[in-house]
Parts: C-alpha cells; structure tokens; sequence
C-alpha cells in the first residue's frame, strides 16, 4: 500500500559557522571546526594574483602555479608524495589571489601540510619542468580556445580594459612564451615564497594545533599586504560596438554581451545577483524563457557578474544558431530595456530568495565548500560573517530593490557585444542591429 508523501516542512534558517583566528608568526590563521568532518580542506591565500604582474611578465602567476606541482624534487613529485597520505594538491590563480592547498584527511593533515608547504615555499623549479609547463598551457590555451565560447570570453578583458586586464589571465599565447623559468624563480622568490599570507583550515580541529600547522606554512616568512585597489581604465573604442571573432564555417554563434560594473566591495550583491537571476540567471529566468522556450535558438542562456577587488564586469552569454545571432541581440537587449521599465514580480522574487537561502545547508555542507567561503572573505576582505549577511540581504531584499538594481547595474548602450562565429555569414544583419559599428577580428591576432 502506497503512503502518503510526507509534506515539507519550513526550511530552517542557517548559520554560517563562526571562524576563528590566530596570529601566527608574520601570517593568520583562519579555521572553522566541523565535528566529525573527517576530510580537511587547508589552503594558503597570497595576494599575487594576476593583477600584480608587470605587462612584460603577464602569465607568471599562472605558470608559477603550475610549477609547484613539479614538488621539491621536480619532474611531478609531489601529487605521488600527497596521494601517500591520501591528500589531493590544490592551486588557483585568479586575477586578485594565488591559492594553494591540500585536502587531506584529518589523520595525515599534518604531514600532507607539511610536504605542501615545502612545495610552496622551496619548489625545485627546474628549469626543464618549467618550460615543459609552459609549453602545456600553450597547448591548452589554443585547444581551449577552439571552442567558440571559451574564445568570445577570452576576448571580453581587451574589449573592455586597458593595461593588465586587457589579456587573459594566462598571459595568452604570445606573452606567455616570453615568460622563462628565470622569470618564475624571481616571481616565486618575492610573489610566494616570502610571502606569509593567510591559512585557511576547515575540518574535524578536536586533535590539531593550529598554531603548528600555521608555523609549518608560515615559516620566516613576512606579512605583505594586498595591492591597494585601483580602477582600471576602459579599453578606447566606441560605446555600444559589436565585434566579430572570425570562424569562417561555423554553424554557430557564441554570443556575450558584457560592460564593466563595480568591484566587489562596490556592490550590493543581494540586489544585483538576484537581478541576475532574474534576468538570466535560474533556469526560469527571462534570457532563457525568451531564447530558448519561445525562440527556440539555443538549448541555454546565462549571466553573471564577474566581481575583483578594483572592478567588475557583468556578462549576458549563449550559444545560437548562426542565423539567429542577429535577433538574439536585439531579443536580448529588449529583454533588458523591458526589466528595467516594467520591474520585478512577486514570483520571481520568491524564486529568487527561494534559490539564493533554501539551499546553503547543502551548499556549505563539505570542508571545501566552507574553505571556498573563507577564501572568499580573506580575498575581498569581508567580515566574517558574510555568508550570513548575504542570506539576510536576500532575506529582505524586495521586488521594487532588484527592479532598481537592473537600472543601476545594467548598462546595455555602453556594452560591448562579442560574437565568435562565421563573419560572412552574419555581419551584414549585424549592421542592421544598431548596437554600433561592427568590427571583424582574426582571433589569432588578438593577444599578438
């Protein structure tokens, strides 16, 4: 006999857990306890993300990354070393931070910590292992690029910066060839191997010291502050402006629609992620009800904000058909121009708020997901209590708030559309767009 499905019941708010923290030698210590979590997530942030490379060195954060992995001995010794103990290497680069890290079990963290810190601190960096990495993430920068979305994102920093921004983070093909192992030993020595930064730990801490584990990392070396941020100035060109990365014979279109927006620090996130959502961001949202459901021109369409410490950037992006590229823009723009007039419901609200609080016991339910947090926090340099502040601003947030935050956030007439696709194809209805003038690009040529 069939029962009754058990009716749900309220959700119950969640609490972010609070950190703590210890100074140890010229770093910090930020660790959550997770009884009974028995895989740890630790990771050492240092403010020598991308930003901080000088324009004749672009990509050594990058490449410096990669090398650590070729261990104190060289030639991929430490991944053999880690799985030992049953840790898991971990290094990010992004634009403000150079992460590094194992997960281990709680067991072993301090020996997987230990062979982790000597990879960062006294990596063998031979010049060998160096150029052999450099020489992958070529091959990987052109074989990613050969899909046509990877290659319309890749091209949106040059279309809407000038100075670092303006290549991608890897240094790009041309920039990067020029980076040589000197040029990481020199970037390591003074980027990462002096610096202290903070380690982030998150696990079951009932048997660790933390002020060991910090010193393990930490070693002699010094606090260095993260780079005072600055706004970075608009690439020159005309506002609105559609350009084409030429794919002669493509069938498709990987279409972005992007312009600047605030730094982290700048914006009001509840407000504008949930505009997002609404706009583009959930599966129900407008892009996707409009390009996909009605049109029927892509299988999805998405956006976001892509916030740093000194600037940000919002993006609308999707793959069409190629002979649709053309009213995908315009069906786009009209779908922006209609939020920003006609506003919010009060069902997309709900699914908004449902989206953005219902979920987070799930989604902080592992150690790495709490480590990404705290990561986040010691990045950006916010409170500690963030994740809470950021429900709460979801909590409160209003139809009327995410209506005002498509006028403040979104700026179509000074956006730049970026198209990979086949230029013969689709520039002449391009033209007739009216989004500014059309400008076709080789991108072979575009990080030479």
């Amino acid at each position: 006999m069939l029962q009754t499905r058990p009716v749900p019941g309220a959700p119950k708010p969640y609490t972010f857990p609070k950190p703590q923290r210890l100074r140890v030698g010229g770093g910090t210590v930020v660790a959550i306890d997770v009884p009974g979590q028995q895989f740890a997530a630790v990771r050492l942030v240092q403010p020598s993300g991308g930003i901080t490379e000088p324009l004749d060195r672009m990509g050594v954060a990058t490449l410096t990354g990669e090398a650590l992995e070729d261990g104190v001995a060289g030639d991929s010794s430490l991944a053999p070393a880690l799985e030992r103990h049953g840790a898991e290497w971990v290094a990010r680069v992004t634009w403000d931070s150079f992460v590094t890290g194992v997960d281990a079990p709680i067991s072993r963290i301090a020996d997987a910590t230990k062979l982790f810190a000597e990879a960062v601190r006294t990596p063998a960096l031979l010049p060998d292992d160096v150029v052999r990495r450099r020489d992958q993430l070529l091959e990987r920068f052109w074989l990613e690029a050969s899909m046509a979305s990877t290659l319309a994102t890749r091209a949106i920093g040059g279309q809407l910066f000038t100075g670092r921004y303006a290549t991608p983070l890897n240094g790009g093909p041309v920039q990067l060839q020029n980076v040589t192992p000197e040029i990481v030993a020199d970037f390591h020595s003074h980027a990462v191997a002096g610096v202290a930064g903070t380690l982030v730990v998150v696990g079951d801490l009932s048997g660790v010291d933390l002020a060991e584990l910090g010193a393990t990392v930490f070693g002699d070396a010094s606090d260095v502050p993260a780079p005072t941020p600055s706004a970075p100035e608009s690439a020159p060109g005309e506002l609105p402006r559609i350009v084409v990365l030429d794919r002669p014979g493509s069938v498709q279109s990987a279409l972005i629609l992007a312009h600047r927006a605030p730094s982290r620090s700048e914006i009001d996130l509840p407000r504008a992620d949930g505009m997002s959502d609404v706009l583009g961001g959930m599966f129900t949202s407008r892009l996707n009800n409009e390009l996909r459901e009605r049109l029927g021109y892509t299988y999805g369409v998405g956006c976001r904000f892509d916030l740093r410490r000194d600037s940000g950037v919002f993006l609308v992006s999707t793959q069409v058909e190629a002979p649709t590229t053309a009213h995908s823009i315009t069906a786009t723009l009209a779908e922006i121009e209609k939020l920003q007039a006609d506003g919010v419901t009060e069902a997309e609200l709900s699914a908004v708020r449902e989206s953005n609080t219902v979920g987070l016991p799930v989604t902080y339910s592992t150690a790495r997901s709490l480590a990404s947090a705290l990561v986040e926090g010691v990045v950006h340099d916010l409170p500690e209590d963030h994740v809470d502040q950021l429900r709460a601003g979801f909590e409160r947030v209003t139809a009327d708030d995410l209506t005002q935050a498509a006028r403040d956030y979104l700026h179509p007439r000074e956006s730049v559309v970026i198209i990979a696709g086949d230029a013969a194809q689709i520039e002449g209805e391009l033209r007739e767009v009216g989004h500014g003038p059309v400008v076709v690009h080789d991108p072979e040529t575009l990080w030479a």
